[in-house]
């Protein structure tokens, strides 16, 4: 699928001129030998591992809260430049250098994979919602946003951008099969540095909201009568529209 290209290229281009003139940027990790880096996390990944909270007062790092800023989306493409290899980049400081501190955060995901389609996206799209999924890591997300704590705990452990981006490409290849090469790049350099992403957001909602039109549409169903337009993973009434929809297909 191509509908996000333009928004790739913009990425790409902002990922460039960061790599040219802040010197905090940092390629931490790319391999197409992926799955043997992921055995070796210094914590848990998978359902239910953690408890999904990270109270303030046990946070080693707070990141993206509402006063900091933050932003965060997900694309997807069926076209691979990097002959399936995952990266992961950071651009400013890393985890381990700011202890009790509270930092924007900017986290942007493009998923590739030559048979991709709208189904896999709105997968995809859910997958970053990592919830109680990676031990030590709350995330509280809203469509756009993502605000998160790192806890003392994992801290201890080593928790880095490296290994967060590891847990995040192992759970989205756990989910999506077809996905063959993940790209994470996380921002904490400064505000203005994430309200760049924000802007390329703009135009990522209006073609997110699109295809999310398009595929609920395709099963009868209006997401306009949604009140988080399809944004599934911070719904609480998620259970219920996953019992009615099977349902519905159960009939049919």
């Amino acid at each position: 699928m191509r509908e996000f290209d333009k928004c790739i290229d913009q990425i790409d281009a902002y990922v460039k001129e960061m790599r040219e003139t802040d010197n905090r940027y940092r390629e931490l990790f790319s391999t197409t030998c992926f799955e043997d880096r992921a055995h070796s996390l210094p914590f848990k990944v998978g359902p239910g591992v953690g408890s999904g909270l990270v109270l303030k007062s046990d946070a080693f790092l707070e990141l993206g809260s509402p006063t900091a800023g933050s932003c965060a989306f997900t694309l997807y493409s069926d076209t691979s430049p990097f002959n399936h290899a995952s990266w992961i980049r950071l651009i400013g400081p890393d985890v381990q250098e700011c202890p009790s501190c509270t930092l924007p955060f900017g986290q942007v995901i493009i998923a590739r994979g030559e048979v991709l389609t709208d189904k896999e996206y709105q997968d995809i799209i859910q997958s970053q919602y990592t919830m109680d999924q990676i031990e030590g890591y709350m995330v509280k997300s809203s469509p756009g946003h993502i605000w998160s704590r790192v806890s003392n705990e994992v801290a201890k452990k080593g928790f880095s951008f490296e290994f967060l981006g590891m847990a995040l490409i192992k759970l989205l290849k756990m989910q999506i099969q077809k996905v063959t090469s993940v790209e994470v790049i996380f921002v904490t350099s400064g505000k203005a540095d994430v309200q760049r992403l924000c802007e390329i957001e703009v135009e990522v909602k209006k073609i997110v909201r699109e295809l999310k039109r398009r595929f609920w549409g395709a099963k009868g169903i209006d997401i306009s009568e949604c009140a988080f337009g399809g944004y599934c993973g911070v719904c609480e009434y998620k259970p219920v529209c996953d019992k009615i929809i099977k349902f519905t297909y159960a009939r049919r």
